[in-house]
């Protein structure tokens, strides 16, 4: 195996000239292109006139930049429970739901495993309630049925970044048409569009650094850059990520991401505390990265690291505007899950020396 060779963590550019039609949610006259996904959520929020000072139901485990978005939004976070599974606990909404004042539960379809919305739906009109779909984690993912992820809901948001190489870019979706969803945007500032530009060419131009070895103590506390401010309105895509929008593949993207997730969900080590977060991958999901649970998570990061393999630590940092106290299973999360790659730019080889320093490790 080439160690040399830097695995990156995100996908490279590769140009296609000719301009290929995206599926759901592009193309849909209820879309609008953002920023980023925090964008989507804040503005998604305020376009669904849900009332100021009421709850938003999150899932304990969760990035929180979600939270960000809801505060700014003028609204007040609750959270609830998840199963095993990471699917919603059902129970817990339930109780919270008939506790009052809440105008909005928002789930999660973590790397593109659809959540029980049927019933989560059933749930929030018993008791007023709208149902938002985040569907970061697995653009392009449909359900078992084949219905689009995301088209279920009052409202979904979307993160194009985490699964195509673009320099920024979150979508909105709404049930119901509302054109001024984000007319109050502005423009996102050049300086971060054109850095955000020059990183994705040399993704496509240049071959992967070497990675840095991994600093010795790792930073929780809430970084300001990964939130959204209250007053901060450039929240629109750049023209770049439009125009490379245009030129993505869902069909080759999808097909990548799931075979390189079942490749590494059938060959990472399943003992010593290591294994994959999620059940086998269902018919439809794309998961946008591949989630490797570990207690020794610092230790497996700074390994893979010293091979030149671009692991990140997933949702690491703790908002300082939510308590986990009674929530272990998510400080847990927080600090056990490695986030791997699977974007078309990786290799048989790639997946393969992956996993063989993974059994390195343990």
């Amino acid at each position: 195996m080439n160690r040399s060779r830097v695995i990156p963590k995100s996908p490279p550019l590769r140009l296609h000239l000719r301009r290929n039609a995206l599926p759901f949610p592009f193309g849909s006259p209820h879309t609008s292109l953002t920023r980023n996904g925090r964008f989507a959520i804040r503005e998604g929020l305020r376009a669904l006139g849900l009332p100021k000072g009421a709850k938003v139901l999150l899932p304990a485990w969760h990035c929180g930049s979600e939270a960000d978005a809801v505060l700014a939004a003028g609204m007040k976070i609750s959270l609830y429970r998840l199963q095993q599974d990471l699917s919603a606990d059902l129970d817990d909404i339930r109780r919270q739901l008939q506790g009052g004042a809440v105008a909005a539960v928002y789930a999660i379809h973590y790397f593109g495993y659809p959540q029980p919305l049927r019933e989560l739906q059933a749930l929030a009109r018993e008791h007023g309630a709208a149902v938002i779909e985040d569907v970061a984690l697995g653009l392009f993912s449909c359900t078992p049925d084949g219905a689009s992820l995301g088209g279920q809901g009052d409202m979904s948001v979307f993160s194009l970044v985490k699964t195509l190489p673009l320099p920024d870019g979150g979508a909105l979706w709404l049930r119901r048409p509302c054109c001024k969803a984000t007319d109050r945007l502005t423009a996102m500032p050049l300086r971060p569009a054109l850095a955000g530009l020059k990183g994705v060419l040399r993704r496509g131009i240049a071959a992967p650094r070497p990675v840095a070895d991994a600093p010795a103590h790792l930073l929780e506390a809430w970084h300001p850059r990964a939130g959204i401010s209250e007053t901060d309105m450039g929240g629109r895509i750049s023209p770049f990520s439009r125009i490379l929008l245009r030129m993505a593949d869902s069909g080759k993207v999808r097909a990548a991401h799931r075979a390189n997730f079942k490749t590494l969900q059938d060959n990472v080590p399943r003992h010593a505390g290591m294994h994959s977060l999620m059940p086998d991958l269902p018919a439809g999901a794309c998961p946008a990265f591949f989630p490797l649970f570990t207690r020794n998570a610092d230790r497996v990061h700074a390994a893979l690291h010293a091979e030149n393999i671009q692991s990140v630590r997933f949702w690491r940092q703790f908002h300082h505007a939510v308590d986990l106290a009674s929530h272990p299973e998510a400080e847990a999360l927080k600090r056990s899950v490695l986030r791997l790659p699977v974007h078309p730019g990786l290799r048989p080889q790639d997946l393969q020396r992956i996993c063989a320093v993974l059994h390195q490790i343990i």
